[in-house]
């Protein structure tokens, strides 16, 4: 009895378990699963963001960066329609995804508020703080390898709130697309940031980006007296294919030393 007792008990929980699984929302394989779709909601707003700057000359690289979305989270825009499609059908999943997205791009949100908190054309250093990003130009841009659109120039030459010992991180990631070569050393990205000093002095940095990803350049101010400014580049050489290079979460952070 006992025996027959666990099989009815062992039947009562996979007829339970079953139904919960009947209940819930039937994904085909063919479906993006949750984290999939928001890594792919995240860079398609991203894609969006860019479209929506575009100048009318550069409409044409819009769909350029949606396919370029799709190529990097190895999908296609067919199965992302259809799991659109599925998610219209479930909104509660879709709600617990899109919370996730929006969660990301408010903290993208605050980065870019305190770019905004600075004004000026010429790059003026209107905020003070232990840390503040300086960067006052677009956060996200493309490049490609015409003469007129490959590069990207900054320039800060107010020096009253840079302060012995402050440190510099020039922050930018990268993502190179519609290549199929690798990437060779003449063609490689390059991004560069330069402290020039009251005395002329100049200390930089300079890097070559040969793949997709975060990249940092650091500069702390050395012993060579009071910053006459601050300058650098991102540079997009010429290509042997017709690749395009989207650069985004850009930002140039100024952290005080906590011993001033």
């Amino acid at each position: 009895m006992k025996s027959m007792h666990s099989i009815l008990l062992g039947l009562n929980v996979l007829f339970l378990l079953a139904c919960f699984v009947a209940c819930g929302p039937d994904r085909p394989d063919s479906i993006l699963s949750d984290s999939e779709m928001e890594d792919v909601l995240y860079d398609y707003h991203a894609a969006k963001a860019l479209g929506d700057i575009a100048s009318p000359s550069d409409k044409y690289k819009v769909t350029l960066y949606y396919l370029n979305v799709f190529e990097k989270h190895h999908t296609t825009e067919q199965q992302f329609d259809s799991t659109l499609a599925w998610y219209s059908r479930n909104p509660e999943a879709f709600d617990k995804v899109y919370q996730k997205v929006i969660k990301r791009m408010q903290d993208e949100k605050t980065v870019l508020e305190r770019s905004l908190a600075i004004s000026g054309q010429s790059g003026d250093v209107m905020q003070r703080g232990d840390s503040v990003n300086l960067w006052t130009n677009l956060p996200m841009f493309s490049l490609t390898n015409h003469p007129y659109d490959n590069r990207v120039d900054f320039l800060y030459t107010n020096a009253v709130n840079f302060e012995d010992k402050d440190t510099l991180h020039f922050n930018a990631n990268f993502r190179y697309f519609m290549g199929k070569q690798s990437i060779g050393s003449s063609e490689a990205a390059v991004m560069s940031l330069s402290i020039r000093y009251r005395n002329d002095s100049i200390i930089s940095k300079l890097h070559h980006i040969y793949g997709d990803g975060q990249h940092t350049l650091t500069l702390q101010n050395g012993s060579y007296g009071k910053i006459r400014e601050v300058y650098g580049f991102i540079y997009f050489p010429e290509q042997r294919e017709n690749r395009i290079l989207l650069v985004d979460r850009v930002s140039l952070i100024r952290i005080h030393a906590k011993d001033q």
